[in-house]
């Protein structure tokens, strides 16, 4: 299992981490019989032509080795998957928070399934046999946490028979991260002998439904914490006779050294520790975090952080200068903090509208996308009832209105002459278009 590479995040010197590391851990995979990939690949949405050119170089060497064979598929069109992507060692994945589009708009991961380097899972899953020794991989990519368990529930995922299974997820999970949002591990389907999720960048091991419960953290540090000097990696299982019988963290010889400092606002006790560290022997420069506890001049700190520009990439953290007062973020952490306020700003606001969550935060992302067009897309469709069939607008013409009349009155009274058995059916059609509408809105 490789977690939340995410290829094309770096700011300045870092530009080529996430890139370098995804490399080893690809290359030291290639002796297993499956690799995983549970979501945030990428960093961003729509990488840039560099940055998935690169990724395809890399998601190219498993198909120079061997592994196990995909022989069905459930929930999922085998026959539109590429044949290449039926040779070599299979990479089997499902996209994250990062990579995650407004639907009708292709995802990289999906991009990457059709261009034969994986298969991208959602809502579904494929099942993988070698030597007898079958695994079945389901996985729910990301979704909005708020609507993680609704979606689980529509879904009804269910192990199958005859195969060691594996549910593979990327959500905000409830005792392992604080967010407004998370999915409790007792809500996660049952039956499954193994979890993995995603999205969280420190790595666990523990238990769900009573059984091993994975989170196999990120390659590289995005936010930096006081977890952040643990050292990165994959995780290697071992499967056989259907039951799991070894699981060991492979840790990654290429990451960046990372240290969190928690210190005084004094310059020369600041100085002193970020020597001591710069004179170290590196094959890359040490990321340095200094978490300041009390304030401190900025041009103290912009003067620090040049002396040492040769040596460290040093960063400073500020507590907040009186109580309440959030501490300063980097830009990153900025960011990500925008957008979730501007996420709990529109649910808030549809709430009080009575609109449809769904469709809405849609266009949120569709504009987070820069896709002005599909926005104005979304907002021009008609909302669906609870029937899931779109409702007449009042803004409409009054012609079309009456049209609409009349031809509803014909078919009335086509309806009227049908037999029971007829009626029946085209109820049970109705039934059917409705559910397909509503699941295809959850996904």
């Amino acid at each position: 299992m490789i977690s939340d590479s995410h290829l094309g995040y770096g700011p300045g010197e870092r530009e080529r981490d996430a890139m370098d590391i995804f490399r080893e851990a690809l290359e030291r995979a290639l002796d297993h019989d499956l690799i995983l990939l549970p979501g945030d690949i990428f960093d961003t949405k729509v990488p840039t032509p560099e940055v998935m050119s690169e990724a395809m170089r890399i998601l190219n060497m498993p198909k120079a080795s061997e592994g196990a064979a995909l022989v069905d598929g459930f929930s999922k069109d085998m026959e539109n998957v590429p044949h290449l992507t039926k040779r070599g060692l299979p990479v089997v994945s499902i996209h994250g928070t990062h990579e995650r589009r407004i639907k009708g708009l292709v995802n990289p991961l999906q991009a990457l399934e059709k261009a034969g380097f994986l298969v991208h899972l959602h809502c579904n899953g494929v099942v993988l046999e070698k030597e007898g020794e079958r695994v079945c991989i389901q996985g729910l990519s990301g979704v909005p946490d708020q609507y993680a368990e609704s979606v689980l529930s529509e879904w009804g995922p269910s192990p199958k028979d005859g195969c060691f299974n594996i549910f593979m997820l990327h959500q905000s999970i409830a005792g392992h991260v604080n967010a407004t949002h998370v999915l409790h591990p007792d809500r996660l389907p049952k039956g499954f002998d193994l979890y993995i999720c995603g999205h969280m960048h420190e790595d666990k091991v523990s238990e769900a439904q009573g059984k091993p419960f994975l989170i196999p953290g990120s390659l590289i540090q995005t936010q930096l914490t006081k977890e952040s000097p643990k050292r990165r990696g994959f995780y290697s299982l071992l499967v056989e006779g259907g039951s799991l019988l070894e699981m060991k963290k492979v840790e990654l010889e290429g990451q960046r050294p990372v240290h969190y400092l928690e210190l005084d606002p004094d310059r020369e006790l600041i100085d002193k520790e970020v020597s001591a560290i710069a004179s170290g022997k590196h094959a890359k420069k040490p990321l340095v975090r200094v978490r300041l506890k009390g304030e401190m001049d900025s041009a103290a700190t912009r003067e620090l952080e040049g002396k040492f520009a040769d040596s460290v990439i040093l960063s400073f953290r500020k507590e907040p200068s009186k109580a309440g007062a959030p501490a300063a973020k980097g830009l990153e952490e900025q960011r990500l903090s925008v957008q979730e306020l501007g996420r709990k700003l529109l649910q808030e606001n549809l709430k009080k509208a009575g609109l449809d969550p769904r469709k809405y935060e849609s266009v949120f992302e569709a504009l987070m996308d820069s896709g002005t067009q599909e926005a104005l897309e979304l907002l021009r469709k008609p909302p669906n009832n609870k029937y899931g069939q779109e409702e007449n607008q009042e803004a409409n013409q009054e012609g079309p209105k009456e049209e609409a009349r009349q031809e509803e009155g014909a078919q009335k009274g086509q309806e009227e002459g049908k037999t029971g058995q007829e009626k029946s059916q085209a109820s049970q059609a109705r039934q059917q278009e409705s559910q397909g509408q509503e699941a295809e809105a959850c996904f």
